[in-house]
């Protein structure tokens, strides 16, 4: 950025990074002006900027101590989104905290490993570029901050969906240490993930081969031959074309690759051994997470045909697949969508947000753990549930009308429970005080769960007695990486 003189005009977002499809909320821009006025968004690849949303302003009434800092990374799979989406900072901001919301690269151009791009690094390393985007964010804050009336030894990092994972690999990560002292984590973690490695073939979570390996077949579908002129063809290529390649192919996974800098070891082996940042942490699942995105998650219609087809593919393993089955069985293809959702319910958001909360509760961390049941009343919302991302509409105050309906009595007093806690523990490192229902830190003995509903109290795992059919999963994919490396069995 060039300098200027005087005041800056904060009156529009920066670019959101390059992406497949443009996250423009299905059209309405318009009713999200209702509520950000500021509200703007276009593509570019100069999209690294950041917000910040204070009340504590240089020159406005004089503040007694520095703010509490809440940095929202916005989700998306890590190949679409934006700061602004969703409008995190301004109910936030007014409950006496500073807000930051972050651009990260996304997908290929965010993720992408390759032996050339390797071979120039000085750290002899390749992708993870959208994390050390977000590492480089959380740095200009604690230089920074301060001038917004935060408190750089006081920041909360969190996010939603792969948002959410990126806060388990910064928590995991030897290069974000002392950047944040807690951590929320909605809907995702990375303690189940097999993530690709740099240069060691493994079996992860979308492939098989070496992370660079992914970067060569980007290449060659581009149609750019190996040799010493390579990279530079792929840097000639507009960001437009990589990402819609890449898009049609499939042939990026856009998660962390462990490189040996970024990330030393797989994410689930250092959360099973408490090799992480011991950071209080916030972590849950809404009970409804999987209704939303059936035939995308399924990659398939909702038959009885593709959901075994896609136990088998997903787990590797026939009998895991017929254990699986059984556990959530379906008669025909009308009863598919409604189990798969309770499948991947458990199997994508409740089991991974359990076992990261088992684990760091088991070597001493401060862990609150919830399960979010609130579901809307209107017809577009009554049969999806507490679905998905739902709780930040309420920390976000934004419950859109043309879809929500008109805000009742209820819908205000979740707003006030979850922006209280997630404010309060960010001012504290517990989300409990001020007026709010108690919430008792996690016990892995114990193992019992807040729940943030119509009734907000402590209750056992939601289908718990089925985590341990994922967790034995986990580590026979995990065993080929060293003996016992996924450490102790969960004893659910």
């Amino acid at each position: 950025m060039e300098k200027w003189q005087g005041a800056r005009n904060a009156d529009a977002y920066g670019a959101a990074c390059p992406q497949a499809k443009e996250p423009n909320w299905n059209g309405y821009e318009k009713e999200m002006q209702t509520f950000e006025p500021y509200y703007s968004l276009h593509i570019d690849e100069d999209c690294l900027y950041l917000n910040v949303w204070t009340t504590n302003l240089p020159g406005a009434a004089p503040v007694a101590a520095k703010l509490p800092v809440m940095v929202w990374i916005h989700g998306g799979g890590n190949n679409d989104g934006s700061s602004q989406v969703t409008p995190i900072g301004p109910v936030l901001a007014r409950k006496g905290v500073v807000v930051v919301s972050l651009n990260y690269r996304l997908g290929v151009l965010g993720f992408m490993a390759h032996p050339a791009l390797t071979a120039e690094s000085p750290h002899h390393v390749s992708g993870n570029y959208g994390l050390l985007d977000q590492i480089a964010a959380l740095e200009w804050v604690k230089r920074n901050i301060a001038k917004f009336g935060g408190d750089p030894k006081n920041v909360t990092i969190f996010g939603v969906s792969s948002g959410s994972a990126d806060v388990c690999y910064l928590m995991v990560s030897p290069l974000a240490r002392g950047l944040f002292q807690r951590g929320i984590m909605e809907s995702a973690t990375c303690s189940d993930f097999i993530n690709p490695e740099l240069k060691t073939p493994t079996h992860y979570l979308a492939g098989d081969g070496t992370a660079e390996d992914i970067g060569l077949r980007l290449m060659h579908d581009l149609g750019i031959a190996d040799g010493p002129d390579a990279l530079a063809k792929l840097r000639a290529t507009p960001a437009k074309k990589i990402v819609e390649v890449s898009s049609h192919y499939n042939t990026v996974l856009v998660e962390a690759t462990v490189d040996g800098w970024f990330l030393t070891e797989q994410p689930a082996i250092a959360l099973a051994h408490g090799r992480l940042a011991s950071v209080p942490v916030i972590v849950g699942s809404n009970s409804d997470e999987g209704t939303v995105n059936v035939e995308e998650d399924l990659q398939a219609e909702p038959t009885l045909a593709n959901y075994k087809a896609y136990l088998k593919n997903e787990f590797g393993n026939q009998t895991e697949a017929d254990e699986l089955f059984r556990l959530y069985p379906a008669a025909s293809d009308a009863e598919v969508h409604d189990t798969f959702a309770r499948f991947d319910t458990d199997y994508a958001f409740g089991y991974p947000v359990h076992r990261f909360a088992w684990n760091a509760a088991r070597f001493g961390q401060k862990v609150w753990y919830y399960y979010f049941t609130y579901a809307g009343r209107s017809e577009t919302y009554a049969k999806l549930g507490a679905f998905h991302g739902l709780e930040t509409r309420f920390l976000s105050g934004w419950l859109r009308p043309s879809r929500w309906g008109e805000v009742s009595a209820d819908d205000q007093r979740m707003m006030d429970l979850m922006t209280g806690y997630w404010t309060q523990f960010a001012r504290t490192g517990d989300p409990s005080g001020q007026g709010l229902p108690p919430w008792p830190k996690y016990d892995a003995k114990t193992d019992q769960v807040q729940e943030l509903g119509h009734e907000v109290k402590q209750r056992p795992i939601p289908r718990g007695d089925r985590f341990p059919v994922f967790e034995r999963s986990l580590k026979r994919r995990l065993a080929p990486l060293g003996k016992d490396q996924a450490g102790a069995a969960q004893n659910n």
